[in-house]
């Protein structure tokens, strides 16, 4: 088999500057008989509105040009140089809305992408090329056609990676570049792109197999499992959800060319369950009892060292009382 977040909450465009009147008293006594007492001075708090005011309106008009561009395909690059050079300008919300519309962009894209690479002398040339990590600018600077090019070259300035499976070129949103955002937006959304970078930087599975080890697996469907546990009306977690449930599958029941019991002995993948034993050793109870993963496993291994580490039918049992 083979294996293949500065966070700050703070937003210069919806900093709360200090609202508080600075009274000064000046008492003066004269010739020992007369008081003067000042007036209180209204202009630091003119000065604070005038200037979030000022900063309102200046992240209202750069959100707004990230978003006029937003609306044309020959316009998704300039969307993303927008997001990425004024984001410090946005407030949180408007940074993580943005973040979020910029991804469906590219998803909505994505089948007009694809409909470009899969053109067969796109697919040729770029077969006559390619190398291990090939990003989709490097390509666009090999391959002979202009035509060529300039898909490849528009394509890797929307934010699209070249990524390559069962033979076929195809584009995936670069999540990994998404990171540049992390310290604007809000927490929920910082962790749904790191977790979505992982997957893309590397994905789980090609070709039916599994291209990442056992540990590695376990560890990206446990950060999904948190996700969920932490936010529970994260815009994302629909979409977080049916990853989960995707690598919860793979976690006990491997994948049709990587499956968790060797076909034939019925004998679970020794490389797997040394990964898990050691996943369980480097938690503690506490932290098994709050995950239903790891609480879930731990139950699934004495089973399966029951049995003499093979399926059985109370194995096959178990996996359906739980849905896994």
């Amino acid at each position: 088999m083979k294996y293949t977040s500065k966070q700050t909450s703070t937003d210069p465009g919806k900093q709360r500057l200090p609202r508080t009147l600075t009274i000064i008293g000046l008492t003066v006594t004269l010739l020992g008989s007369s008081m003067i007492t000042s007036t209180p001075s209204l202009l630091p708090v003119k000065h604070a509105e005038a200037a979030t005011s000022q900063q309102t309106k200046q992240a209202d008009t750069s959100y707004n040009l990230f978003i006029q561009r937003l609306q044309k395909p020959a316009t998704i690059g300039w969307a993303r140089a927008t997001l990425v050079n004024r984001i410090d300008e946005f407030t949180p919300a408007q940074a993580t809305l943005a973040v979020l519309k910029l991804e469906n962009a590219y998803n909505r894209y994505w089948t007009t992408a694809m409909e470009q690479l899969i053109e067969p002398n796109l697919q040729q040339a770029i077969s006559e090329i390619s190398k291990p990590g090939m990003t989709m600018l490097t390509a666009a600077g090999q391959v002979k056609k202009k035509e060529h090019r300039l898909i490849l070259t528009d394509l890797a300035y929307m934010g699209y990676k070249l990524e390559v499976t069962e033979g076929t070129y195809h584009p995936v949103v670069d999540y990994k570049s998404f990171k540049v955002f992390n310290p604007y937006i809000k927490p929920d959304i910082r962790d749904y792109i790191n977790i979505m970078a992982a997957e893309t930087d590397q994905p789980t599975s090609e070709d039916a197999g599994l291209i990442i080890g056992w540990d590695e697996l376990l560890n990206r469907t446990l950060a999904m499992e948190k996700f969920l546990n932490t936010y529970s009306s994260s815009n994302r977690r629909m979409l977080m959800q049916e990853w989960y449930d995707r690598g919860q599958m793979y976690v006990f029941h491997g994948i049709e060319n990587t499956p968790l019991f060797e076909y034939g002995t019925l004998t679970i993948d020794p490389e797997a369950s040394s990964a898990y034993h050691n996943a369980l050793s480097s938690h503690t109870e506490v932290e098994i009892k709050n995950s239903q993963l790891l609480t879930h496993l731990q139950t699934y291994l004495q089973l399966i060292e029951k049995n003499g580490g093979k399926n059985s039918p109370e194995i096959v049992s178990f996996l359906k009382q739980y849905s896994l």
